[in-house]
């Protein structure tokens, strides 16, 4: 029997409602997982990765190459690069410490996650990534910066990680976290790298630069609750203290600093201004860092900047603040001793 134009026109209506429902599933509901034994496999995974995807690669295994993850996931896809064991970490090893990047982030909303990165010249580079966290990395034997937000590079977080063995090529640039660019690079780069946060990490020991060095052009960057290790700065290209700060309103609360008797860190915290407008604001509150000497300052303030301070405590008693910090303390703090 033949269906009347009614039924006919229904059954049309039926499919294209259907149609129209799985059109508008979300990218994340048809996510993939995969899991990859090889390097082959992994970029292959990170070339066709789409918002909720997970790649997780083999516990223990070391992925040799350089790695780029390009893809944009979304605020409710968010794309995971993960290690099936916490504590028997993948590794992603670049191949020697003199060129190339272990893993270049140019995509947004990524997780990377108890991840190693090692033997490289860079070890994670973010260029105009954004809304990308970093857990649990540990990030070692580079020949230069260990992690790097460039080119724009905003809202992304590093946390529970921990970066140690850097600059082992050139001192100079062997910064454990470096958030900006220098003024001598904006016409290559985005300047504006800001609200990034450093959290809960372990930076040092033989971090060859300052562990973080938050470059002018950038704004709001979070420094919280990390522990630096001073064995092993070098001292080259005036890296002198634990972090240099050249952004605005920047955050640096309830670190611990430890200077291990290095005679090249001169202070804890440095303000500086590199380019005009650039070191204002910083905010440098309930640090603990040990000094060995009474001259090192907690935080020094150079010309044109504006910094405050509260809250901080030195190890042994000695000089807090330098320069144009404003500060509501009035005594040195207490003696006492302690290594890392």
């Amino acid at each position: 029997m033949k269906k009347s134009w009614r039924s006919r026109l229904s059954c049309i209506s039926t499919v294209l409602t259907l149609g129209s429902v799985l059109l508008s599933f979300p990218a994340s509901s048809m996510a993939a997982s995969v899991t990859c034994s090889t390097a082959a496999c992994l970029k292959n995974a990170l070339a066709n990765a789409s918002p909720g995807d997970v790649i997780t690669l083999a516990a223990g295994v070391t992925f040799n190459g350089n790695f780029v993850a390009a893809a944009n996931g979304s605020s409710t896809g968010k794309i995971t690069l993960q290690s099936a064991s916490v504590s028997n970490k993948a590794e992603l090893n670049g191949g020697g410490t003199g060129s190339g990047y272990a893993l270049h982030v140019t995509g947004d909303h990524w997780v990377i996650k108890d991840l190693k990165v090692t033997n490289a010249k860079k070890g994670i580079m973010l260029d105009h990534a954004n809304y990308t966290l970093i857990d649990g990395a540990e990030v070692y034997q580079i020949g230069e910066e260990g992690v790097h937000y460039r080119d724009g590079s905003s809202y992304n977080t590093i946390r529970n990680s921990y970066v140690h063995d850097i600059g082992t090529v050139n001192p100079q640039y062997g910064e454990a976290i470096y958030v900006g660019s220098d003024k001598g690079k904006w016409g290559t780069f985005n300047a504006a790298t800001n609200y990034n946060t450093i959290a809960n990490n372990t930076l040092g020991p033989n971090v060859a630069a300052e562990h973080i060095d938050i470059k002018e052009g950038s704004t709001g960057t979070l420094v919280e609750n990390n522990t630096f290790d001073g064995t092993g700065m070098s001292g080259a290209n005036a890296a002198d203290s634990f972090i240099d700060v050249k952004g605005n309103n920047d955050v640096i609360r309830n670190n611990t600093g430890y200077r291990n008797g290095n005679s090249s860190i001169k202070d804890a915290f440095q303000v500086h201004q590199r380019a005009a407008g650039w070191g204002q604001n910083a905010s440098f509150t309930n640090n603990t860092v040990y000094l060995d000497n009474t001259t090192a300052y907690v935080v020094n303030a150079a010309s044109g900047t504006t910094a405050s301070a509260s809250g901080n405590t030195r190890y042994p008693a000695g000089n807090m603040y330098n320069g144009s910090v404003t500060s509501g303390e009035k005594t040195e703090r207490p003696s006492a001793s302690s290594s890392h």
